[in-house]
């Protein structure tokens, strides 16, 4: 542990998914006697106050309506809350574009672009564009006024803040999402696309329609906010823009792919950014009086943006309701457009580090958080992947025989049933999440990345 106490400041990226990410280290070197700090949106005041972190506000023209709004809704009763409520804008764009779909992860590309293209007025990657602009001078006076030790951001499929990019002050790259797109090499499978890594037949075709589309649109992206703000211009086929100093990842070793290529010394990686929480957790006594010993719990959870999909969720819990199993089930932002039959409960948005250890198996979207917490818990997956990383995680735990993947929108009812039986039956698969599950508890991989992060700032000090 670093006998300095360090102040650190984080950049999340956009969504809850990542937010949690970003938590849960901020977490670990808070506890190491570090002071954190993280750039808050006005929709996200108070999400990192509660977990012991310390907010700095970012204003932007709509503040007081997006205030008000808050407000109003947390007056609500909890249980009718959703984190994602004043993003439904955007998940019905999402949805427009195609990406909540039967289309293959190929065809998905061209929705990823659709999204992110700031030359288009009415994507979300404007949008993002425009807020990054209104509040990079108050990220620039923040730095200055905080003097922090590090700068740790994370921008996945945005833009790069170039005040931390290019400033002064060391930063860390801290990537949330499946690690395919950290691998420069063309032993791995194209990132986003799901494709097996045994089987290359269709990686020419995914990776250069990968980089002509979407990478091209991120890169446009981020030397346009360069440009505009008087910051350097970024290689053009450089879809993210990576720290000189160190990046950090999480992923299980179980599921890297380091047995495929190799990264260089200044990538770490962990297990699992995995927060923790001060909430506990008690299944209502009614549901839990419903539970007989000799009964199955599974997790139903297509995360935060997935679970939009309603109808998708409507046929699952219909379908596994006829089963003899108990459910726990994430509802989604859209939970009151549907009931849960008698044999599960659920809500809006649930607990989920408290829920994983006391369910036998998982249903999920493959979302990289949900992922690697599940395997921290020694949980076997049924993975039903809709967009981005979520096909290669799918795929990867198939492969590496920790769970099976299904097809979100083509799977039959028999087939849904008949692999959630089978994972719950396999022995040899729950054995082998088990012995992954133990490895992670005992790994200590999230203190070792914080060590690295203050050997960086023990070495950045020293040369200034």
């Amino acid at each position: 542990m670093s006998s300095k106490s360090l102040k650190i400041l984080f950049q999340p990226a956009d969504g809850i998914g990542h937010i949690n990410a970003a938590i849960g280290l901020a977490q670990a070197l808070a506890n190491r006697g570090h002071q954190v700090f993280v750039f808050t949106l006005p929709n996200e005041i108070g999400t990192f106050k509660k977990f012991g972190l310390n907010e700095i506000h970012l204003q932007l023209t709509n503040e007081e309506n997006n205030k008000k709004k808050n407000d109003s809704n947390d007056k609500k009763d909890a249980d009718k809350d959703h984190p994602l409520k004043s993003s439904k804008e955007t998940l019905e764009r999402m949805s427009d574009a195609g990406i909540f779909s039967h289309r293959s992860s190929i065809d998905k590309i061209d929705a990823y672009r659709a999204m992110i293209d700031v030359r288009d007025q009415t994507s979300h990657g404007y949008q993002r564009h425009q807020q990054l602009k209104e509040i990079h001078p108050q990220m620039v006076t923040a730095i200055d006024k905080l003097k922090p030790d590090l700068i740790i951001a994370d921008s996945c499929h945005f833009s790069l803040s170039p005040c931390i990019a290019y400033g002064k002050i060391p930063w860390i790259f801290l990537y949330s999402e499946n690690p395919l797109s950290l691998f420069d090499s063309p032993n791995v499978p194209p990132p986003l696309s799901g494709y097996p890594t045994y089987d290359k037949t269709c990686w020419k075709e995914f990776r250069e329609k990968f980089r002509k589309d979407y990478c091209e649109s991120h890169c446009y992206a981020q030397n346009l906010i360069n440009k505009e703000l008087g910051y350097p211009e970024v290689d053009e086929k450089i879809p993210l823009l990576l720290s000189p100093y160190l990046n950090i990842y999480g992923f299980p070793e179980e599921l890297d792919y380091t047995d495929l290529a190799k990264l260089p010394d200044n990538y770490v990686r962990m297990d699992t950014y995995c927060r923790k929480t001060a909430e506990k957790f008690e299944l209502p006594d009614e549901f839990k009086k419903k539970i007989q010993p000799e009964d199955k719990l599974i997790y139903l959870s297509l995360g935060s943006m997935a679970g939009f999909d309603v109808e998708l969720m409507k046929r699952l819990v219909k379908i596994l309701g006829k089963t003899s199993h108990k459910y726990i089930v994430s509802k989604g932002i859209l939970h009151d457009q549907y009931e849960l039959p008698d044999n599960m409960w659920g809500g809006p948005y649930v607990p989920q580090t408290e829920i994983l250890p006391i369910v036998d198996m998982v249903i999920t979207h493959g979302g990289n958080n949900t992922v690697s917490e599940t395997l921290s818990f020694g949980k076997p997956m049924l993975v039903m992947p809709s967009f981005v990383d979520q096909f290669d995680n799918a795929q990867r735990i198939t492969e590496k025989g920790y769970g099976y993947r299904l097809d979100t929108y083509g799977f039959t009812d028999e087939e849904l049933i008949e692999t959630v039986d089978r994972i719950l039956n396999d022995q040899q698969m729950k054995e082998k999440c088990k012995k992954a599950g133990e490895r992670i508890q005992n790994s200590n991989s999230k203190e070792k990345a914080c060590e690295k992060i203050e050997e960086l700032a023990e070495k950045f000090s020293k040369t200034n």
